[in-house]
């Protein structure tokens, strides 16, 4: 039964991206064995791998929001929480509930990134949150994480953590050569204008199909440099995709201050009662 769903809802023609063909992939063989909520995904996966916490308000008026593990952009629940990562919409939703019940935000940020799409409007939120908002990070706040944090009033990090890496990847793989030892050829069948639609699909890309993902990869990095540049003062050289450890990343104006949790969320809550 479970291959008759996936056979019928997958073999057929598509106009649609290559990355997006292989998640929906995935989330039709999770549809066909029984779909769950990402709440009751997590909680299937917490004795496994580590989850974000919800959101909480605590008695000083001021709302902890956790931007954890890999970020993604609506991507099928049970994958979200096999990872222990945040799906974006649910940081804009607890970025409006803060915004209407809370005095102040207090991001705790622990993750290397995650998809581009979706991201800008995550960090346009936190930049226009009618609260402030306070970014720490013991761990990792990369690429798009960093994105997320770089629109809120003040940074902070411990000297140990890893900050930046402001830069866009799309990944791909040649396996042209294990391809042919395992006498795979790909055919691919597109419309005749098509000349493009088979960038991004294996074994590898010919010089237009890169050059066409690569032109791709670039408009999705202006979204995020614009977005860095209209909050933080950055060189353009801190911008190429490397990731600065802690006291480095405040001498580049990356963060704000080096200094652990409990000093950053006391610097918010005298915000809040001033």
């Amino acid at each position: 039964m479970t291959n008759n769903i996936f056979l019928n809802g997958i073999c057929r023609p598509w106009n649609i991206h290559a990355g997006t063909f292989l998640a929906l992939s995935l989330r039709t063989l999770a549809d066909a064995s029984g779909g769950s909520s990402l709440e009751a995904w997590r909680e299937k996966f917490s004795q496994f791998v580590p989850q974000r916490s919800p959101l909480s308000i605590d008695e000083n008026g001021i709302a902890h929001i956790s931007i954890h593990g890999t970020l993604f952009n609506k991507e099928a629940p049970y994958f979200v929480a096999g990872y222990g990562g945040t799906d974006y919409a649910e940081i804009l939703r607890e970025i409006e509930t803060a915004s209407k019940k809370a005095k102040a935000v207090f991001l705790k940020i622990d993750s290397g990134g995650g998809h581009a799409c979706g991201n800008d409007k995550v960090a346009k939120a936190v930049s226009q949150c009618a609260k402030p908002v306070f970014a720490y990070t013991d761990g990792m706040c990369c690429s798009a994480a960093y994105a997320i944090a770089s629109g809120a009033s003040y940074i902070c990090a411990s000297a140990d953590s890893t900050v930046g890496s402001i830069g866009t990847i799309l990944p791909l793989m040649d396996v042209s050569g294990l391809w042919q030892s395992l006498g795979i050829k790909p055919d691919y069948i597109t419309n005749r204008e098509g000349t493009l639609k088979t960038a991004g699909y294996p074994p590898s890309q010919n010089e237009d199909e890169r050059a066409a993902l690569q032109a791709e990869t670039q408009e999705y990095f202006e979204l995020f440099k614009s977005h860095v540049l209209a909050n933080r003062q950055i060189a353009n050289d801190d911008m190429r995709g490397q990731a600065f450890v802690g006291v480095e990343a405040l001498k580049r104006g990356i963060v704000d201050e080096i200094c652990d949790e409990n000093t950053a969320y006391n610097k918010l809550k005298i915000l809040t009662t001033c």
